[in-house]
């Protein structure tokens, strides 16, 4: 597998476009984090790819769908796959687009929330600045979300916070995030 050009980055990784892969990525560990990222991927996050990997195998069947698949791991990097829109192009982060206003990708946005109720999981950054969700159109007219990254469960988020040990915490941070993810990006 050629990897190809950065296509993002976060606290931890790089992803990188496959080479004559455009429904492909490769996240891999970014080479010089900063001090406290190295110690926190030491002490916490050791096994990054692996966790990853994991909570996607772990998801309820009914959240699968709005969830990048994480197609295989090792300890350096994560395959994942790349969305791409029905014209073959690749799908971008809301953020990218600024207000929308689909009405078909509020509904799925409100189902993944209902589900996230139903299930207790929270997924904090997700919904963080608009980057980790993208937008898939499936037509002109219809779009959906997929959500490209998810690992963040509790207190081993970066930077580390003990607080969100608790359940109700960590729904407080998600609704936190969610709103002001609402307040950036709906346009109503």
């Amino acid at each position: 597998m050629q990897l190809a050009d950065k296509i993002g980055e976060g606290n931890f990784r790089e992803c990188f476009a496959v080479q004559n892969e455009p429904g492909l990525c490769v996240k891999s560990l970014k080479p010089q984090p900063g001090f406290f990222r190295r110690l926190s991927i030491f002490v916490l996050r050791r096994d990054i790819n692996r966790e990853e990997y994991d909570i996607y195998n772990r998801l309820p069947e009914d959240l699968k769908p709005y969830f990048n698949p994480v197609l295989e791991f090792t300890e350096d990097y994560l395959v994942t796959s790349r969305p791409l829109d029905f014209d073959g192009k690749h799908s971008r982060p809301v953020c990218e687009y600024g207000r929308i206003s689909n009405a078909l990708f509020w509904e799925e946005i409100e189902k993944i929330l209902l589900l996230f109720e139903k299930h207790n999981i929270w997924f904090f950054d997700a919904f963080l600045k608009g980057r980790n969700v993208f937008v898939k159109k499936l037509s002109e007219d219809a779009w959906v979300p997929i959500i490209v990254d998810y690992k963040r469960l509790g207190w081993k988020a970066y930077p580390v916070q003990i607080n969100l040990l608790l359940d109700s915490e960590k729904k407080r941070k998600f609704y936190r995030y969610f709103r002001r993810f609402e307040s950036n990006f709906r346009d109503k």
